[in-house]
């Protein structure tokens, strides 16, 4: 722990501590109260590694301030990429206004400016005025998607995942470490990322495809399948795969990632929940391709 005083308070700063019972234990009692989630099951069942780095400050010996570093690989255009993403950025109620994501966002971006080809987060509305002030750009996103007709068929054997079963959770991680990139900007070796939302927030949207061997993470709202990813060891025609998942009634499919062969899809801006930036000088190239980060890829 290194002591640092900001404005007139003292605090303690931290990181990289997800093996520490007690600071982990504040950790996520500050991220259930600002985001209502705790990184507890995560850390549990085994994929809360050296990937995934909190940066924290402590007042009185609790965690009242975080800013998290993700250590994450993409492969753009057959490229291969380093990258940080920034998240988890949080304030103790009583703390705010004192400049405390301030110092912890600056501290995270001075150690891995030079480390990694680029430094990207995603914001809410709240707080799009603050990391300009860091040399963070606005980058645009955009999505795919393609209406249907209603001439296809849900494939035999098609099944929902059960995600507390472990004999289905090691189908799921075998189908993540053999899959071959389907998208133009690919999140590569991020198992764990994957298995968070996959044990948590979309636990109930994991499919089998067992005559394409592939693992769709997917889900249906109205007339309309969300297809956020697809993982197989073989390269997969996205139109057949569609036609495998979506039964008459729906009539539109939105990607949750920038296909390589966007052959028979429309793309247009996305307006999200959250705002895309990337660190300045990083940036162009991302406006250059009009892409969109993976879904999955959001830490």
């Amino acid at each position: 722990m290194k002591k640092i005083k900001i404005g007139q308070h003292s605090y303690e700063f931290v990181s990289d501590y997800q093996d520490n019972t007690k600071l982990r234990t504040g950790l996520n009692k500050l991220t259930q109260a600002t985001f209502g989630f705790s990184f507890e099951f995560w850390y549990q069942a085994g994929y809360w590694g050296k990937q995934y780095i909190p940066y924290s400050l402590l007042y009185n010996k609790e965690v009242v301030a975080n800013v998290s570093a993700s250590k994450m690989e993409f492969l753009l255009e057959g490229k291969k990429k380093t990258a940080i993403q920034i998240g988890a950025v949080m304030t103790a109620e009583t703390h705010r206004g004192r400049g405390l994501s301030r110092f912890l966002t600056e501290n995270l971006v001075r150690e891995w400016k030079e480390k990694t080809d680029f430094i990207f987060l995603f914001a809410n509305s709240s707080v799009l005025e603050f990391y300009p002030k860091f040399n963070f750009k606005k980058v645009n996103e955009y999505q795919h998607f393609r209406l249907l007709k209603g001439k296809q068929n849900l494939a035999e054997g098609f099944r929902k995942l059960n995600m507390d079963d472990s004999s289905d959770v090691e189908l799921l991680r075998k189908a993540i470490r053999n899959a071959l990139p389907l998208a133009k900007l690919s999140m590569l070796n991020n198992e764990a990322l994957i298995m968070f939302y996959c044990l948590s927030f979309m636990k109930n949207d994991v499919y089998h495809l067992p005559n394409k061997e592939a693992v769709v993470i997917a889900s249906y709202e109205g007339d309309t399948l969300y297809l956020n990813d697809v993982f197989s060891p073989e390269a997969v025609a996205l139109e057949e795969l569609i036609a495998s998942m979506a039964p008459q009634a729906i009539r539109k499919v939105v990607l949750g990632f920038s296909p390589k062969n966007d052959s028979g899809f429309e793309k247009r801006l996305l307006v999200p929940d959250d705002t895309l930036f990337v660190f300045k000088e990083q940036a162009a190239i991302f406006r250059q391709w009009q892409l969109r980060f993976p879904v999955l890829s959001h830490a």
